[in-house]
């Protein structure tokens, strides 16, 4: 199932090298918000990511823009923190993926989609061959979904 399978898997953002992207042609990297940039719930980013961000941005010129299906946090509802930001996208489809990199400028070879969804993040930025990169167990809580995510990763890691 290559469609889910990710480039890449990382247990935190901060694990992601930027040479290892740059050195990989990116030049623009699709955020989800839930869970991958923010906590759920969460209004604002850490100070922790604010510092990753930060340096993507700077030391290796990466665009960044948030995609989420979720509701904008209260007050930021087209930027976080300077960055562009899509919510209600409507993940795993095209369209919000496109939107994206129109915004980015950047074409899906030279894209880069981080998140925690199988069925939103990789799918949706495999399909248009993009640079997929997996945030693994970190967030997931022992429920249903947690489980099923956790067999699906480990199927993928085969």
């Amino acid at each position: 199932m290559p469609i889910f399978k990710p480039s890449q898997i990382a247990h935190s953002i901060q694990e992601i090298d930027g040479d290892a992207l740059q050195g990989a042609g990116i030049k623009g990297i699709i955020l989800d918000w839930t869970n991958t940039v923010a906590l759920k719930n969460a209004e604002s980013i850490s100070d922790s990511m604010k510092a990753w961000l930060k340096n993507v941005q700077s030391r290796y010129g990466i665009k960044v823009i948030i995609v989420s299906n979720s509701k904008p946090p209260m007050h930021n509802h087209g930027q976080i923190n300077e960055i562009p930001a899509l919510f209600e996208a409507g993940k795993p489809k095209k369209k919000a993926f496109l939107t994206a990199m129109n915004m980015l400028g950047t074409r899906s070879n030279e894209t880069a989609v981080i998140g925690n969804g199988i069925f939103t993040d990789l799918w949706g930025g495999n399909r248009l061959g993009m640079h997929t990169i997996f945030l693994s167990s970190l967030w997931m809580k022992p429920r249903f979904i947690g489980v099923v995510k956790r067999l699906f990763v480990k199927v993928l890691r085969v």
